[in-house]
């Protein structure tokens, strides 16, 4: 199939425009739209050259086309998809929900009669477990951020340069749960250390509440009391700042996450992979492990869907087996 033009929202049929213009007024963000736009274009343009009696181009094509769609149809582009776009599993489960989530728009706005996409056999995707930080593995963690275990000298420099910011980053995020984006994003103004929370714009650009401990709050502290004026070059509201004085970028917190997650695995753990997710599935976990509620620990993730947070019970399921293998009665 040959597609050489950028799919956009106006290269799409008018109702598939409208599907994409609802997904922003229920604040889906805009990386699920430019994600939704893509692949219906992908879809429309699959159908405008297989289908007799569609039109050249997808923005014409109508929704009495629509209606001569059946859900072989729908199989023959994910057939295709699989061989000719060499899509694995992941993606082609992608492909089917952005159609099924079309159809359903499109039936509940009685645009047409009715939803082919509930013949379609679910795309089965093997869930792999997110990856957690054990707790020997943040004690020794913990030891490296403020001892400087493990560095070289040249390393150590730079180390006690931005020692109390990096501590405060870990901490902040095993913690709390933040997204990198959303710990990068923590302002000044948002941060209340006598009250131990910040505020948030989270996913769908949802105002909340993040609590954090007396713990983090000492971190907090020590950091803008005794280090963070060493690089605040001008009255940048962000908390963390880079050492050029601007605030801290995803880019530098994950090249963070890596460096030190190299130095652990020199230290004999187990630590491939291991990215600012992780921190994010760290936290989950210890607070799964604390309450034994997966409603809190849901709520606190900002998460929408509860079956996304079931999975860090599998988790930490995981991590009390390799504990118990630890007992030894002689």
């Amino acid at each position: 199939m040959a597609n050489n033009h950028v799919v956009t929202s106006t290269t799409l049929p008018h109702f598939a425009q409208d599907f994409i213009n609802h997904l922003a007024v229920i604040n889906k963000s805009k990386t699920t739209q430019y994600a939704y736009t893509h692949e219906l274009g992908l879809f429309f343009q699959f159908l405008c050259n297989s289908m007799l009696t569609f039109p050249t181009f997808p923005e014409d094509i109508s929704l009495l086309n629509m209606e001569t769609i059946g859900h072989r149809d729908i199989e023959s582009y994910l057939s295709w998809a699989s061989i000719k776009r060499n899509n694995g599993v992941r993606a082609l489960a992608r492909k089917q929900a952005a159609i099924k989530s079309l159809y359903r728009y499109l039936v509940r706005e009685d645009m047409i009669a009715k939803d082919v996409t509930i013949k379609l056999d679910p795309i089965n995707v093997s869930q792999k477990l997110p990856k957690a930080l054990e707790p020997n593995q943040i004690a020794d963690l913990t030891d490296v951020l403020t001892n400087g275990t493990g560095l070289s000298k040249d390393e150590l420099k730079y180390h006690n340069y931005i020692e109390k910011r990096n501590y405060a980053i870990f901490l902040t995020f095993l913690g709390t749960g933040l997204r990198l984006s959303e710990l990068c994003n923590l302002n000044l103004t948002t941060t209340y250390l006598n009250k131990g929370y910040f505020e948030v714009i989270r996913k769908g650009n949802k105002e909340t509440v993040i609590y954090f401990n007396t713990e983090i709050s000492e971190a907090l502290n020590d950091y803008l009391q005794n280090e963070r004026q060493r690089y605040a070059q001008g009255k940048s509201e962000a908390l963390f700042l880079s050492m050029q004085g601007k605030r801290i970028s995803t880019r530098a917190v994950q090249n963070l996450i890596t460096k030190y997650m190299t130095i652990l695995k020199t230290m004999g753990h187990n630590t491939d992979g291991f990215s600012a997710h992780k921190m994010r599935s760290t936290f989950a976990t210890l607070l799964l492990n604390e309450t034994d509620n997966l409603a809190i620990v849901q709520d606190a993730l900002g998460h929408s869907d509860p079956r996304t947070t079931r999975i860090y019970a599998k988790v930490l399921d995981e991590q009390l087996k390799r504990s118990a293998a630890l007992i030894k009665f002689k």
